[in-house]
């Protein structure tokens, strides 16, 4: 028998997911499941990234840069969540 909660949420689970996590791209060359990705958390929560060495570079910025998502969400994946995430100046 599984004790009670002591303490209820005060937001669905999914509010809690989208507030404290960042994805990744790393090792998930799959448009389908970045836009599954983007519709979950939103485009501010999902970051580019490769995992090297064990990926290469030019085959995911190739995937990246033909993936059927808009320019500003490409932007925001590709660049400016890292930047705001990480607090790093625009160059």
């Amino acid at each position: 028998m599984k004790a009670p909660h002591k303490y209820t949420a005060r937001k669905p689970v999914a509010d809690y997911f989208r507030a404290n996590f960042h994805l990744t791209t790393s090792g998930h060359y799959s448009t389908p499941a970045l836009i599954d990705a983007v519709a979950e958390v939103g485009a501010e929560r999902v970051m580019f990234s490769v995992d090297y060495p064990f990926e290469d570079f030019s085959d995911a910025a190739d995937w990246f840069d033909r993936a059927e998502i808009s320019e500003a969400d490409r932007r925001k994946i590709g660049r400016t969540n890292a930047m705001k995430l990480f607090k790093l100046k625009d160059a």
